[in-house]
């Protein structure tokens, strides 16, 4: 027998599952009043072991039959057939050993029983207790918010003398939040509905992008021969296949977007055919109910209208999954639709029943036949179902078509075997784009939600100004006002609280009586069976010789805590040693007491500083305020005042903003060849009113001037005082044989760094779909050439340059505070995400660190690099306009101009050995 333990009140009721005995199933409404008593008896007091007899009683109706009947096979069958006194069996043919192995299993199944009865009637006290205790704890909170409304109450009448003065500007200020309201919900209802457009195409291009990725993707799946792809356009959806998968694109734009990036990404199309398949063929729907569409009822007779179900036909074998009922289905030319159904306990086998003949259960009502209580199938229409679809997992899709469209036009489809790596690249770019128009927009409606909550936070507090100018009484008004609908609300709610903790009891407490009612009747049924097969003894286990364990009542000790959560410890002994009858249960166990919370004061935080002056001049008012750091509860002590308010601002309004000093003149942007060289103004004090204040950039705040004019040398290696992180792209769009030449020029730059804790602190960063810090900010070369030639790595996938950016950001915190901070960017001038980057570019420049990129053009001019860099862009951007190619061949030409334009000082080694040798 199978004991299901009680693990709350709330599984009460399922305690004894369909498994256990049940003695009481065929008097499932004899719980009489008396066995309800009995059970009662046992929860409100501690003596429910020695109830039993009064059981016993209850029991005596009950048949021997009905007992023996309910215990299933659990004792051997000669002993059940002479338990039931049937025709021609001897119990006087039963061995002492078969009664003395049937008196353990039933001694075994009455223990389960006392351990449940145990389990059942603690628990149940548990509850009991706790619903009481929180009743009782309600009941208290419902008399303080008494008292505090009838207070909250008088104070309101007090103060409503005062408030007239305060009512018209007070309505006027709503009558504008209310309009503001208005028009900023039209605004952002509108900027979701264009966000929410976007965000459909977004999610189809993400989902490209991982289907395209080089490892472990779809089109690189294990029965791929040589990764080849096919790919299938028709109108306004594509249908890609890679091996025996398929993923339907059905957004224009992606579907438009993968064809094109399919068709750039392979150097030669294999070729291209015509699919007899029309429409969208990648769609299912879930029957509501088990069955079929059938041309013959269940008796078998053929019914009028149904004929054309009569070429239905089932599969027969082991069918491994829908996929490979799908292809079953594909083999026939008039299959227009296949059903699968998942064996019971397998998931690689089921039944596959293809159908020729649309049939719906609704609009075929009189051909379809029920299976009953069957599990519901899942029908698919012809083609594979899509990835990771079973019997039991069904996404969100389009419902299947009914009848396919006219056939038949035909989808283009293009085999060919792409390289993954560009394919995912040119992918990545149109998510990319996508997600652009994405972030913009969702920036877009971050400002307008901003800017509606800056606006009303500005009118509500210029009603809670007002409020504050009245008089104190005006005051006493508000704060009597909330904290009387805080207390009616919190009334309700524990009003409604205490109704269901009621309610709750009850249905508990009736659940409690029934579940242990038919836990004693079980094992008194038990006994009476066990007592009925001992008198096939022969006397090894007589009647008399059997006795069970007899303990005492429990004794409970006291609760560990007065309130939150404590623990009772119950104890008992044993009054009567078992001797062939069930063994002793445990004398100890331990229940939950005082689970109520204790009484909760309120508690204050401290006082804020004064807020912003709802004006900037000419006089306006600030308040602060302090939290609640603890709120009462549990009859706790209530809240003081929350604010406080006072006057600010009252000098004249109108006047310019107030300049810094000039900064110190910047470090040059170049080492030699004539650079520049600039100074600020920031703005130490914000105009007011009509005041004025000139641009960043304007000639009273903006200073530059040449310098290092002097011609550059041969070999040229910066000497400076510098903290640079060279950020590098390894994306998919360079290419294996480009990403080496950008290996090989870094190489050779990273050497004409002199690097030590006087010149250059470098670090090296790498991005593509993530950024990897190839190397940390350090002061050795040998670690950055050991880094060079070992840890960068060829990612290919997207170009996530904002990832990159922000990477290179977080280095610069290992940097020093005393020297100059330089990003220098390589790339091929194709990020993924602009907006995102140029925000991370934004960032970056605003940290204080120079922005420099290199964009070794291959995908156009690349011009928005000019606004990222700093400025003046012109000055940070440098272009190798042949790409590669021109790297390549005037690699040594393109790492002295990197480091005589971003260097600001330099040193020849050649001439200093010229120099030295002359001074000998």
């Amino acid at each position: 027998m199978r004991l299901s333990v009680v693990s709350g009140l709330l599984s009460l009721s399922s305690a004894v599952d369909s498994n256990d005995i049940d003695l009481l199933s065929a008097n499932a409404t004899a719980l009489s009043s008396q066995l309800q008593g009995i059970a009662a008896e046992a929860l409100d007091g501690w003596a429910w072991q020695s109830l039993h007899p009064k059981v016993d009683d209850e029991f005596k109706g009950v048949s021997m039959d009905a007992m023996l009947k309910s215990m299933g096979d659990a004792l051997p069958p000669t002993v059940m057939a002479a338990l039931r006194d049937e025709a021609g069996v001897d119990p006087s043919q039963l061995s002492e050993k078969q009664l003395n192995h049937a008196r353990t299993v039933i001694n075994g199944m009455m223990e389960g029983q006392v351990t449940a009865l145990d389990v059942t009637v603690v628990q149940c006290k548990e509850s009991r207790e706790k619903l009481t205790q929180n009743e009782n704890m309600v009941a208290a909170d419902l008399s303080r918010l008494g008292s505090k409304l009838a207070k909250e109450k008088q104070r309101i009448l007090q103060a409503q003398a005062g408030i007239e003065e305060a009512q018209a500007a007070i309505m006027n200020s709503q009558t504008q939040l209310r309009e503001h309201q208005k028009t900023c919900k039209r605004t952002v209802g509108n900027l979701q509905a264009q966000l929410a457009l976007i965000k459909k195409d977004l999610d189809a291009a993400e989902m490209v992008v991982k289907l395209t990725a080089c490892k472990k993707s779809f089109l690189q799946a294990a029965n791929v021969t040589e990764s080849e792809v096919q790919a299938c356009v028709s109108g306004d959806e594509a249908v890609v296949t890679s091996g025996d998968r398929d993923v339907t694109l059905d957004s224009p734009s992606v579907a438009a977007a993968f064809h094109t990036a399919f068709e750039a990404s392979v150097d030669d199309q294999s070729f291209v055919q015509a699919s007899p398949t029309g429409g969208k063929v990648r769609h299912y729907t879930r029957a509501k109910q088990a069955g079929r569409c059938s041309a013959l009822d269940s008796a078998g007779k053929a019914v009028k209208g149904c004929e054309v179900f009569a070429t239905e036909q089932a599969a027969t074998g082991k069918i491994s999954s829908p996929a490979a009922c799908a292809s079953k289905c594909s083999a026939n030319v008039l299959c227009q639709s296949f059903r699968y159904r998942a064996a019971t306990g397998t998931e690689t086998s089921g039944e596959c029943t293809m159908q020729f003949a649309d049939c719906d259960e609704t609009a075929n009502k009189a051909c379809f036949l029920s299976t009953g209580g069957a599990t519901a199938f899942t029908t698919y229409n012809k083609g594979a179902p899509p990835l990771a679809v079973g019997d039991q997992v069904i996404p969100s899709v389009q419902s299947a078509r009914k009848n396919p469209p006219a056939a038949k036009q035909a989808f283009k489809c293009t085999v060919a075997k792409p390289d993954c790596g560009l394919l995912n690249d040119n992918m990545s770019i149109f998510w990319g784009e996508v997600k652009d128009k994405y972030d913009a927009k969702f920036t877009e409606l971050v400002v307008a939600k901003t800017g509606c909550a800056k606006t009303e936070g500005t009118i509500n507090e210029e009603i809670a100004l007002w409020n504050a100018l009245l008089q104190e009484r005006n005051v006493e008004l508000g704060e009597a006002t909330s904290q009387q609908s805080s207390a009616t609300q919190t009334q309700v709610e524990k009003q409604r609280e205490q109704r269901a903790l009621k309610l709750e009891y009850k249905k508990a407490d009736t659940k409690c009586k029934t579940l242990v009612g038919e836990t004693m009747m079980n094992l008194c049924g038990l006994r009476k069976v066990r007592n009925e097969l001992a008198k096939f003894s022969k006397g090894s286990m007589n009647p008399e010789k059997i006795f069970d364990c007899v303990v005492t009542d429990w004794s409970p000790q006291e609760c560990s805590k007065s309130c939150v959560s404590g623990r009772q410890v119950l104890v008992r002994s044993v009054s009567q040693k078992p001797s062939l009858g069930i063994k002793c249960p445990p004398l100890q166990m331990v229940k939950k007491c005082n689970e109520f919370p204790c009484a909760v004061d309120c508690k204050m935080g401290s006082w804020s500083g004064w807020g912003r002056c709802s004006k900037e001049c000419g006089g306006g008012l600030q308040s602060r305020v302090r939290a609640i750091s603890t709120r009462p509860n549990f009859g706790g002590q209530a809240c003081p005042p929350q604010t406080e308010t006072q006057q600010c601002n009252v000098q004249s309004c109108d006047a310019d903003c107030k300049l810094s000093k000039w900064t110190k003149w910047k470090p040059c942007n170049r080492a030699c060849g004539g650079g520049t060289q600039k100074r600020v103004k920031s703005v130490a004090k914000p105009a007011r009113g009509t005041g004025k204040c000139a641009k960043a950039l304007h000639k009273s705040r903006y200073e530059r001037r040449k310098c290092n004019s002097q011609s550059c040398p041969p070999d040229p290696v910066c000497n400076s005082k510098m903290d640079v992180v060279f950020v590098i792209d390894s994306s998919g769009s360079w290419t294996e044989k480009g990403y080496k030449v950008v290996v090989e020029f870094m190489k050779g730059l990273s050497q004409k760094y002199k690097m030590d804790s006087k010149t250059v602190k470098m670090g090296i960063v790498e991005f593509s779909k993530e950024a990897h810090v190839v190397q940390g900010m350090t002061f050795n070369q040998k670690e950055i050439a050991t880094a060079l030639n070992t840890k960068l790595k060829f990612r290919k996938g997207l170009t996530d340059m904002a990832k990159g950016l922000l990477a290179a950001d977080k280095l610069l915190l290992d940097g020093r505070k005393d020297a100059q901070s330089e990003v220098i960017v390589i790339t091929d001038g194709k990020p993924s995400f602009k907006f995102a980057s140029g925000n991370a570019a934004k960032k970056l420049r605003r940290s204080g660190a120079r922005l420099i990129f290199m964009p070794v053009r291959t995908y156009g001019q690349s011009p928005f690099l000019t606004s990222w860099a700093t400025h003046p862009g012109k000055e940070n951007v440098f272009r190798v306009k042949r790409g590669l190619a021109e790297l390549k061949s005037k690699m040594t030409a393109w790492q002295n101009k990197m480091v005589i334009s971003t260097c600001p000082s330099i040193y020849s080694p050649l001439l200093a050995k010229l120099s030295k040798a002359k001074a000998r």
